[in-house]
């Protein structure tokens, strides 16, 4: 078989075939995996969704969907036989510590908070990653003794006090941190965390009861929330908390 000549013209012919090849091979995949990822992801949030509203993993359920303009995502929960469950709201913050953080949350008929799953987010390990599980922990009245070494690399023990949000109304409850007159105790060393995963759950609740305007932040609000979040990280930068 005749060698091709080593020129310009045969370089290009060559990576063209190659570019092609891959290209094709990588649409092939694409379309192979497509139905299988779709069909985890729906699976996926399917369990979150009857995680949040406190239902089985077996429970048949269908979902009507509804997106805000802001990009939250409601969910309205019925059972296959058309008996009412509950609403799911996906809402975003974009001012966590570490970048975004994506809540699920579960509410009743009266709009009380049934579950909530964290889904996405950028926080400090050991810190403020800990927003799954701080706000659905029950109140205590001790502090929580911890070592020396804990003390050292994971902040001071937790406070006596409450941060548990399941079963609180956001309409009816101040749905923020202590440190800001509100009824939730922040994650120890974590207020930034705290704070944006509230206004999370907040947002969710607004798009529960459709209210578009309040849905809809305003330009005073994201100024406030920009402050509050400079502050909280010049605290976090001298050492005082996330």
């Amino acid at each position: 078989m005749k060698r091709l000549e080593s020129s310009f013209k045969n370089m290009v012919l060559v990576l063209t075939i190659i570019s092609l090849v891959a290209a094709g091979l990588l649409a092939y995949i694409n379309s192979v995996t497509k139905g299988p990822i779709e069909k985890i992801t729906a699976d996926n949030q399917a369990a979150g969704i009857k995680a949040v509203l406190n239902l089985e993993p077996a429970d048949s359920i269908v979902c009507q969907t509804d997106t805000t303009e802001n990009g939250n995502i409601v969910f309205r929960v019925t059972r296959a036989d058309g008996s009412a469950v509950g609403t799911a709201v996906q809402a975003r913050d974009e001012k966590g510590f570490g970048g975004p953080i994506v809540v699920l949350v579960g509410f009743s008929g009266n709009g009380e908070i049934q579950g909530y799953q964290v889904m996405q987010h950028s926080e400090t390990p050991g810190l403020g990653a800990r927003a799954n599980e701080w706000f659905r922990t029950e109140a205590t009245t001790e502090t929580k003794v911890v070592s020396a070494f804990s003390k050292v690399f994971f902040g001071n023990p937790d406070p006596a006090g409450s941060h548990n949000v399941i079963g609180m109304n956001p309409g009816s409850s101040n749905l923020t941190v202590s440190k800001d007159g509100g009824e939730v105790d922040a994650i120890t060393a974590s207020t930034i965390t705290s704070r944006a995963f509230l206004r999370t759950v907040q947002n969710a609740y607004y798009a529960y009861m459709g209210s578009t305007a309040a849905d809809a932040v305003t330009s005073a609000t994201q100024q406030a929330q920009t402050s509050e979040y400079e502050e909280g990280k010049k605290d976090f930068e001298e050492g005082k908390n996330e």
